[in-house]
């Protein structure tokens, strides 16, 4: 099972260890998933699917909401694909005039994000936005929602899913052998041949990796459209709660299967050109790209002007939310820019129960849920990477198996397994609890921490382990003081990232959410929605802290070796 001879209590713990994390993964992966079939295609004890679908798809709305999402990740897929690669070329190809500032820049997208982001672009072009105030003041026939609906999905989703493309296509990039660059200039190769001939086959595999998860980002899109959206204009993630609020998990449950279908290929498509991708590059040692302008003045003047200009669409949202963050309740949604500045606003967050409950609530679960993914998988990991046996299969694709399912269907899928007593949980309801969500969180934690976690074991010296059990090391005792110190680094890294994630989760939250447990994301949103000045201050705070706190986490990264960009001749 693994690699060293275990003690008697060793293995008794092992054993107990084992059997909780398998009644873990049932309980609340398997049986939910189980659950969410049932629930589609079984009614009264019969075969149903058919009677269900039937009914789905004859409601006007269910197919608008499909149509709205079809055209609208098309779209959003091909201007997606334009800005980043764009991006992409600008930071890592051509020569451009304050590219340390544009990589910054660029980055936004990174803790400016998810629902913060979709409340952002809301408070700045929405009714009453600061944008939308000062352009009423020339143009006063504007109207106050101008930038809702679905203009404003798709202008959030251009600039703010580019961040595959930014993390992804960027180390593509690296992987290109510059003497084959100038080669082909040297034979007289122009550079949109360069690029055609040279670059893209080296980045295609990558590039339709990250175009796939694009799809799959703008597929399961909820916070844009939850915030930015309209009456008529909504999308399938909606749809699906709607139809869980209304009770008919039958019709949710169907539409979540759905959704999960397509995003499982698009996924399998992914993993497809990622593999492809190793295949497919320069030399081993590649000499790094040397940054080169534009020799046509019109040309590079054209490229300075674009990349200046989507600095200005990066950084006004930002700027509107950090600086109202700092202004009297009474100037939101009068003034376009405030006339004083005032701490008070997070005063009021740190020092008023009410309005610190939602981002206590967010970080006590998210902690539960880190602690518990930790806990799963630095335990299963060692197994998958030390043993070939049907235990490590079998925990390899249950760990993974929440990348491939949408979490929208593990919402449904837990509401349909635990909103009655249930024996597995000692005849308890999970729905309307305080534990509902960390569940939750944990289960949609654990293929990315297995992911990291298996390249940090595989990457450790084995003669540590058996230094220290030649003298006399127990394994929990090998473990703590020669396996945890070497990967220390990538845990605390993790679940820094991890609790980052959770703190702007919103899908989870909007389906399995109650009165108990009340989380940040939905606390913004609802505060987005509110009329009330004060709530949009607090709204805005709890935006900077989660900026603040994502920023930190980046820096982590950084400091733990990302790798460095090309340089100028």
């Amino acid at each position: 099972m693994t690699r060293h001879k275990l003690s008697a209590p060793g293995r008794l713990a092992f054993w107990c260890a084992l059997t909780l994390a398998i009644w873990a993964l049932v309980t609340f992966l398997f049986v939910p998933l189980f659950s969410s079939f049932d629930t589609a295609f079984m009614r009264d004890g019969r075969f149903a699917i058919l009677e269900v679908g039937g009914d789905l798809f004859s409601s006007r709305r269910v197919r608008t909401a499909i149509w709205n999402t079809v055209w609208m990740t098309a779209i959003t897929t091909v201007t997606v694909a334009i800005v980043g690669v764009f991006q992409v070329m600008v930071l890592e190809y051509f020569h451009v005039r304050g590219r340390a500032v544009l990589k910054i820049i660029f980055a936004i997208p990174l803790v400016f994000n998810s629902i913060i982001a979709a409340t952002g672009y809301d408070f700045t072009y929405g009714p009453g936005g600061a944008v939308t105030v000062g352009l009423q003041q020339f143009f006063p026939d504007l109207r106050a929602d101008w930038f809702r609906g679905w203009f404003g999905v798709w202008f959030l989703q251009t600039f703010h899913m580019t961040s595959f493309f930014f993390l992804f296509l960027r180390a593509a990039m690296r992987r290109v052998d510059y003497s084959t660059v100038e080669a082909a200039r040297s034979l007289g190769a122009n550079e949109w041949t360069i690029l055609r001939r040279i670059l893209l086959p080296v980045i295609f595999p990558t590039l339709m990796a990250v175009i796939l998860l694009v799809i799959y980002g703008a597929i399961g899109s909820f916070a844009a459209p939850q915030v930015l959206g309209t009456r008529d204009f909504y999308m399938l993630s909606q749809i699906t709660l709607t139809l869980n609020s209304l009770r008919r998990h039958d019709m949710a449950a169907v539409l979540a299967l759905t959704t999960g279908l397509i995003v499982m290929g698009l996924i399998l498509l992914s993993q497809y050109y990622e593999a492809k991708g190793s295949y497919v590059g320069g030399s081993k040692t590649p000499t790094p790209i040397q940054l080169r302008p534009l020799q046509s003045p019109i040309a590079n003047s054209i490229l300075h002007a674009l990349c200046y200009m989507m600095a200005f669409i990066y950084l006004l949202p930002l700027g509107i939310v950090i600086l109202f963050s700092f202004a009297p309740s009474s100037s939101i949604g009068v003034e376009a820019l405030p006339t004083s500045l005032t701490l008070k606003n997070y005063l009021r967050v740190f020092t008023d129960g009410a309005a610190f409950t939602p981002a206590l609530n967010s970080i006590k679960m998210g902690t539960v849920a880190v602690l518990a993914g930790l806990a799963l998988t630095l335990f299963a990991v060692p197994i998958m990477v030390k043993s070939r046996g049907w235990l490590a299969r079998i925990l390899d694709i249950s760990l993974f198996l929440p990348w491939v399912v949408p979490s929208i269907l593990v919402a449904v899928g837990l509401i349909a397994a635990f909103d009655r007593p249930n024996f597995l949980i000692g005849g308890g309801v999970l729905v309307g609890s305080f534990w509902i969500l960390p569940i939750a969180y944990t289960v949609t934690l654990l293929p990315l921490m297995v992911r990291f976690f298996r390249a940090a074991f595989v990457g450790l010296d084995p003669t540590y382990e058996e230094a220290a059990q030649a003298l006399g090391a127990g394994g929990f005792y090998r473990f703590r003081r020669v396996v945890l110190p070497i990967i220390l680094p990538t845990v605390i890294l993790i679940a820094g990232i991890s609790l980052n994630d959770l703190m702007t989760e919103y899908p989870l939250s909007a389906f399995l959410y109650n009165v108990n447990n009340r989380p940040l994301p939905i606390a913004i949103v609802q505060g987005a929605m509110s009329h009330d000045p004060e709530q949009k201050a607090v709204n805005l705070v709890y935006s900077v802290l989660i900026m603040l706190f994502s920023l930190a986490v980046i820096l982590c990264a950084e400091r733990m070796g990302l790798g460095r960009g090309p340089k100028k001749t």
